[in-house]
């Protein structure tokens, strides 16, 4: 494999005496009586043949070709086939000079970026969910959860798979910042048949507001969290429960999960800011 430059050459005289006796366009197997033709891959070519063996785009106004194989491609065919680093959605190669997404060890097109249920592509900011290599959005994540909860009632394992989903709901709630009932809730009423409570939401600026100082303290006092409650417009009480399960979810993190629990645990992550761009090492 290499890539090769493209050329456009205009023979002399004696040259086209040359031409006219031997010289064969490598792609389609005819002599070139053309007064300019391609030099490519150290083989001639008829303006018009030389094409990407996959698309058939015309190369003559490109600057490089790829040759492997026999083949000739243009440089988003040749990546689609041969780049290493693959697209963990579509499989497709990653050009280097291709704009991509990652999330833990994998890398994706940024239109391949979408919810394996909903379709839809998750924009900066939002936060998702992952199994394996599937990305889901936070809603669909939501109710993969809530399904493997009804799902494994249905097992008859009992407590223990309860505790686990409790743990993972409880880990989402930290990391996204919203309220989520157990999944006993769903119909309106808890286990013991109380209504069920309302679930609390939360603005951009009232996050902020709450990791701001979650990252200087952990544990606020009655006085701190009287001025969050100024600043944010909620509630001490809502604060409160905020802060708690923003340090069950730091100590799990610092912990590093020394009981692993079940795959519903995997965590909602934001989507970043700044996609990168990727490199394919070289065949």
């Amino acid at each position: 494999m290499f890539g090769a430059s493209i050329e456009v050459r205009m023979p002399s005289a004696d040259q086209m005496n040359q031409l006219d006796k031997c010289t064969m366009c490598a792609g389609c197997g005819t002599r070139i009586l053309e007064r300019f033709y391609l030099l490519a891959v150290d083989r001639e070519w008829h303006i018009d043949c030389l094409k990407c063996s996959e698309c058939d785009l015309r190369l003559d106004n490109e600057l490089t070709c790829f040759s492997r194989d026999g083949l000739i491609l243009c440089r988003d065919d040749y990546y689609k086939r041969f780049s290493i680093k693959k697209c963990s959605s579509c499989s497709q190669g990653i050009s280097s000079k291709e704009l991509v997404m990652r999330a833990r060890d994998h890398v994706y097109h940024i239109g391949c970026f979408a919810c394996d249920r909903c379709k839809r592509m998750l924009a900066t900011g939002e936060y998702f969910g992952m199994r394996g290599m599937r990305i889901y959005c936070k809603e669909d994540y939501e109710e993969l959860l809530r399904e493997e909860s009804h799902s494994g009632k249905n097992t008859g394992k009992g407590r223990p798979r309860k505790r686990r989903l409790a743990a993972a709901l409880d880990s989402v709630s930290a990391l996204s910042g919203f309220t989520l009932g157990s999944p006993d809730d769903l119909n309106g009423v808890t286990s013991d048949g109380r209504p069920k409570r309302v679930r609390t939401s939360f603005k951009h600026h009232q996050l902020r507001a709450m990791k701001a100082y979650f990252a200087i303290n952990h544990n606020p006092d009655a006085k701190d969290l009287k001025q969050l409650s100024q600043k944010t417009g909620l509630t001490k009480r809502v604060l409160q429960v905020w802060f708690q399960n923003a340090r069950a979810k730091f100590r799990r993190t610092v912990c590093n999960s020394q009981s692993p629990l079940s795959p519903s645990c995997e965590q909602l992550t934001p989507v970043s800011g700044n996609p990168g761009t990727e490199t394919p090492a070289a065949v």
